[in-house]
């Protein structure tokens, strides 16, 4: 099921609020709506540095002429862009002086978004049981806001967001809260003096598009085709009815929702024609990551009418800009590294000539202990290393030795003397194929999708699993997962450089927080350990390689 893209929503719905030049923040000094119309500006362009820095200077002015409306609107602003920018850690700091201005003010509506905002960030940071605090506080604040389509408008955000946070967690609240926010949006008055049509529409088209996705959704027990094709309906309904423009991003989402859903449906003519009103769009507001899967949707649609032509042509697109995308995922993955290091060690130093000023003694006993801690994990940790090298350098020698065919239907297992029937040894049969197949790294994959493919019954499937791979089907997929990124990045050092999440995709999982909690509990180590391993043994083999040469 598709993510909602929620901080993203949140930071530019609250920039456009104070962009209005019809609502000044400090009737008594336009320069502070200059200067915040110059940040937004900034901003829009990317340049967060420095629109942080025009933010600062519009607080500043605004508390020297002891407007605090101008004040809130800033440093809320100034929030926002942080988050943007992932740097979590200034965004909660400045957060609380949000909260404080926007209590004083009984601004409930800055309140909402605030905890909104908040939400995701500890969201983002792992923080999940914080995450939901701060949204049910958030809706409190909506509540609260006087008038009523502007209170109706938030509450269906926060629910909004809300549903992609138990997203993978609870089937039932993903589509329970999407429900409330389609039913509270509903209710925002089409004449409303706060909240336009053209917003109201927006965030309607937003709900039901996911709606549709949700019934969509292979994974989803509740899938129900036709219900899908209702909310899309609705969705396209919503967008031929807007006077205005709706937001580009939401049209190119909904436009590659329906891409995807008629390919689904194998109506490739129409998954065309929505994967061709994307492509269009998208020329104009650089979305490559749509794109990307627009490319490799369509290039399936073609194929499926019998153009083989076309197909090839999207296909070669996806290609190169796949490529091109995981060369700048990789380049930029070393930065926010190297900050963290960087931050860590400085509080370290801290930390340290704080304890020694107290006690010199106090800190050798610690420093003595830590050293064995570490070095002893350190040794635990590296032979589980060399275990999992060692397993693959075994099983690479054992390949050299064998005669390995590449047709599939010649490969045959050697099957435990104690297998009851012909039926039983089929199904190994089948399953060895599966396991040699990769057809394991699809994320829709469950027992009703694999028992379907080999001909079999879900409960008959799960039972052979377990009695012959001594496992449940969900570490049997696990293992057969986490195995092929392994052999991945010990065969193909270009692997060793990408990204965790993209590490993730690749063999199947569409959560990296699942993919690095499976590596763990499979290899006792995390992904990040054994790639960091990998590189320095590669450094060492060449070292030594140029040394004998």
């Amino acid at each position: 099921m598709k993510q909602l893209l929620c901080l993203f929503f949140i930071v530019f719905s609250s920039f456009n609020l104070f962009n209005a030049k019809d609502k000044l923040l400090c009737p008594e000094n336009k320069e502070v709506d200059r200067l915040m119309d110059e940040a937004i500006a900034l901003n829009r362009e990317g340049k967060s540095k420095e629109a942080i820095g025009v933010l600062q200077k519009t607080i500043d002015l605004s508390k020297s002429v002891g407007c605090e409306k101008g004040e809130l609107a800033a440093t809320k602003n100034m929030m926002l862009v942080y988050s943007h920018a992932y740097d979590y850690k200034n965004a909660l700091q400045i957060s609380e002086r949000v909260k404080d201005l926007a209590l004083n003010q009984k601004n409930y509506k800055t309140l909402a978004t605030l905890y909104g905002t908040r939400a995701t960030l500890y969201d983002n940071m792992g923080l999940y049981n914080e995450s939901l605090k701060e949204y049910e506080t958030g809706l409190q604040y909506a509540k609260l806001i006087p008038d009523a389509d502007t209170s109706h408008y938030e509450m269906s955000l926060i629910y909004y967001n809300l549903s992609p946070y138990y997203q993978n967690r609870n089937d039932d609240k993903v589509l329970y809260y999407l429900e409330k926010s389609r039913e509270e949006i509903l209710k925002v008055s089409d004449n409303s003096e706060e909240i336009s049509l053209e917003k109201k529409i927006d965030m309607l088209i937003s709900v039901n598009m996911n709606l549709g996705i949700y019934y969509k959704d292979s994974q989803n027990k509740r899938k129900d085709i036709k219900l899908s094709e209702y909310y899309f309906m609705e969705a396209l309904k919503s967008l031929d009815q807007a006077k205005g423009e709706v937001d580009a991003y939401t049209r190119i989402d909904l436009y590659q929702a329906l891409q995807e859903f008629y390919k689904l449906k194998k109506d490739y003519k129409k998954s065309i024609e929505y994967g061709e009103k994307m492509l269009v769009l998208e020329k104009s507001n650089s979305m490559p990551y749509n794109r990307r899967v627009g490319y490799m949707v369509l290039a399936k649609s073609y194929l499926g009418i019998g153009d083989n032509k076309m197909s090839q042509k999207y296909l070669d697109l996806y290609s190169k800009l796949n490529d091109s995308i995981l060369t700048i995922e990789k380049e930029a993955v070393e930065v926010p590294v190297k900050k963290i290091i960087s931050e860590t060690k400085k509080n370290s130093d801290y930390t340290i000539k704080k304890i020694a000023l107290i006690s010199l003694t106090f800190l050798v006993l610690i420093t003595v202990i830590m050293v064995i801690y570490r070095k002893r994990s350190n040794k635990i940790l590296h032979n589980k290393y060399q275990n999992i090298i060692a397993k693959l350098n075994s099983e690479k020698e054992a390949s050299n030795e064998a005669k390995i065919s590449d047709d599939i239907e010649s490969i045959k297992i050697k099957l435990p003397a104690n297998t009851p029937d012909e039926t039983t040894k089929i199904l190994l049969q089948k399953l060895k194929k599966f396991e040699t197949s990769e057809k394991f790294l699809k994320k829709e994959i469950n027992t009703s999708w694999l028992a379907s493919n080999l001909n079999t019954n879900p409960k008959y499937l799960s039972e052979t699993i377990n009695t012959y791979k001594g496992k449940n089907f969900t570490n049997y997929i696990n293992g057969l997962r986490i195995d092929y990124i392994v052999r991945k990045l010990y065969n193909d050092p270009k692997y060793r450089e990408y990204k965790i999440s993209y590490l993730a995709e690749e063999c199947g999982y569409a959560s990296s927080q699942v993919f690095v909690i499976a590596f763990k509990k499979i290899n006792e180590v995390t992904p990040s350990y054994f790639i960091k391993n990998l590189k320095e043994d590669q450094v060492n083999t060449q070292s030594q390689e140029h040394l004998a040469s």
